[in-house]
């Protein structure tokens, strides 16, 4: 794979379906393995993440951004001298550290190759720019360094990137670490304040009796919500299910209002073949059973009672498990008919409400007219269940 292939896959895997909880700041989903949980928490270290090739040459500057970063209280964390025996190496390695770094540096440096003992050239590092690729996709701050008689790759040229020199690399990197450590500290503190309201939300929803479903893989819905800003719940008793979601800006509430578009006609498509499935075993059902009182009337001599007797267990049998299997569509599709939508308003959204109300009301819905109950910091109202979200004051 050449150095280009792996930085545009790297790049591409900042879609919705890469990261469908952007507004948790958590990732529930492996960006490269499908069906592969994840679980990390942008941001949830301090630490800087350093994506460098593997060479003699990086140690001085490895060296002058490890001291560098401890004096400002930063980790640093290196790939190529990380280790993690018996583990998977890229998510523990290099993805989930990515995930919960800070900010992250990349040395875009050449690797140097003797042709012959007249001619050099420089391989750019596939792992590395994969690593980029990554760093991109995430939306991570990103301090990128290269050497500054070396090219970088025609993709990223119009990046800003440290060319550096021993003359000037301790300068620019104490003026680069210092703008990354401000910035990101400012936005640590906006995902801590989210992460803290959606921690909340799902514990007032457990202790109102919902059934937190995102990590339930075997659960029928779970893959019509996994690419959405959607989160999974259950009520086992009061019959329903809830998909909910919190927004803390204008387009996440375009996207929420998206998302559900998407979700409602999975959702009408599931209601649809439930429907179908459970009007189809009931009739086979009734058939079986009118079966069985036709053959409980027919005794005629020793062997045809015996006979019927074989027949009368094969029809309770199929009878016993079309019941079960009718039961089981009837326990998700009662649930399913009625299930409502949740958004959960942060401060800076919370004067959308009507907007969004409207928005949704002139949504097409062609089988399923499903509500949707908008919330704010304070709580939630869902049908006749009022949610306060609230910790206990002491």
């Amino acid at each position: 794979m050449t150095t280009d292939s792996y930085y545009r896959m790297a790049s591409q895997l900042g879609s919705r379906e890469a990261m469908p909880l952007t507004q948790f700041r958590q990732i529930s989903q492996c960006l490269v393995r499908k069906d592969h949980p994840c679980g990390k928490f942008l941001g949830a270290s301090k630490s800087c993440f350093i994506a460098c090739p593997s060479s003699e040459d990086i140690e001085p500057i490895l060296a002058l951004i490890g001291e560098k970063l401890s004096k400002i209280g930063i980790e640093p964390v290196i790939a190529i001298k990380e280790r993690a025996y018996g583990q998977d190496i890229f998510c523990i390695k290099i993805c989930g550290k990515i995930i919960e770094s800070q900010f992250c540096i990349v040395i875009l440096d050449d690797t140097i190759k003797r042709l012959d003992k007249n001619t050099e050239i420089g391989i750019p590092n596939p792992n590395v720019y994969y690593e980029y690729g990554l760093m991109t996709a995430l939306g991570k701050h990103i301090i990128p360094l290269q050497k500054s008689e070396q090219q970088l790759a025609f993709n990223i040229q119009t990046h800003d990137t440290i060319k550096y020199m021993p003359k000037n690399i301790s300068a620019e990197l104490d003026r680069a670490l210092k703008d990354a450590n401000t910035m990101t500290k400012e936005g640590m503190e906006e995902d801590r304040y989210a992460r803290n309201t959606e921690r909340l939300v799902r514990r007032s929803l457990e202790i109102a009796g919902y059934v937190n479903r995102e990590r339930d893989y075997d659960w029928f819905l779970y893959g019509d919500l996994r690419d959405t800003l959607f989160s999974g719940y259950s009520n086992p008793e009061k019959k329903h299910f809830l998909f909910i979601s919190i927004a803390n800006s204008s387009d996440q509430l375009s996207d929420c209002l998206t998302d559900i578009q998407v979700i409602i006609k999975r959702l009408e498509t599931r209601h649809n073949s439930l429907a179908y499935q459970i009007t189809s075993l009931e009739a086979d059902i009734e058939k079986r059973e009118k079966e069985l009182l036709e053959n409980e009337g027919d005794t005629e001599g020793k062997t045809r009672r015996v006979d019927n007797i074989l027949i009368k267990n094969r029809l309770n049998e199929s009878v016993v498990r079309a019941k079960e299997k009718r039961n089981e569509a009837l326990g998700k599709y009662e649930p399913l008919h009625n299930s409502k939508f949740g958004i959960v308003l942060l401060p800076q959204v919370t004067g959308f409400k009507a907007k969004v109300m409207e928005k949704y009301n002139s949504m097409d819905r062609i089988v399923l007219n499903l509500p949707l109950y908008v919330g704010d910091t304070s709580g939630i109202q869902i049908d006749d269940l009022s949610i306060p979200f609230e910790r206990p004051k002491l």
